[in-house]
């Protein structure tokens, strides 16, 4: 802010401010020097700023992820859930075996019998023999699943023995009922399988079906035919 009044620096005396010479002894008026204000400014190395979404991608680490992830509740859910499930697909598995394995049982003894059974009326004990055994082993060849294993069998033993009372008046010097049920049975057991499962157990299990089928199929065929005969 400028002065009200000047002072002369010779004489002493005040002049007003605007004024170039002294009003007393007429010397010239030097206005007061200011001096000028020096700024310093200090340079600062730049920082890099890391956005913290960078910087904790950055600084977390897989196992601070896995630790996180083991303590979320969700997580926890999941491995119960997959947990179940898994005990769950175990406890289906095995069912599935057992229900198969009962099925194939139950075919052979249908179709084995009734072998046997048309076997015995004729009194051929070997077509008997021979129907058990390769129903049996048809059966203990083939994988199917349950339901299929079960009817298959069963089914062509029947249309078989269908198909022989019908052509057995034109050929009675042939058991032709009893041949063809087990002609049928055989063929229907063995159409459709698939291939057996790769597992160690199961590989080893579906070696000793075929043996199964054919003891079980022996039984049930000569039981037939004690029947029948």
């Amino acid at each position: 802010m400028p002065k009200a009044s000047l002072t002369c620096v010779y004489c002493g005396a005040n002049n007003p401010a605007g004024t170039n010479r002294c009003k007393a002894c007429g010397a010239p008026i030097e206005l007061p020097i200011v001096p000028p204000v020096r700024v310093t400014t200090i340079n600062t190395p730049a920082r890099n700023i890391t956005p913290p979404a960078m910087a904790q991608r950055a600084d977390t680490s897989p196992e601070q992820i896995r630790d996180a992830l083991d303590a979320a509740p969700i997580n926890d859910q999941l491995k119960d859930g997959l947990k179940a499930a898994g005990l769950g697909i175990g406890a289906l598995g095995v069912c599935t075996f057992f229900a198969r394995t009962a099925s194939e049982a139950a075919s052979i003894a249908f179709s084995a019998f009734m072998v046997g059974y048309l076997s015995g009326m004729v009194n051929n004990g070997l077509i008997a023999l021979a129907g058990g055994l390769v129903i049996g082993l048809m059966v203990g060849l083939a994988v199917k699943r349950p339901i299929g294993a079960l009817l298959s069998a069963p089914i062509g033993t029947i249309l078989g023995m269908i198909a022989g009372n019908l052509l057995q008046p034109g050929v009675p010097a042939l058991p032709l009922t009893a041949l063809l049920a087990l002609a049928g049975g055989a063929l229907a057991a063995i159409l459709g399988s698939r291939r057996s499962s790769t597992n160690v157990v199961a590989k080893w299990y579906g070696r000793l079906r075929p043996f199964l089928g054919m003891a079980g199929g022996f039984m049930f065929a000569m039981l037939g035919y004690v029947i029948g005969k």
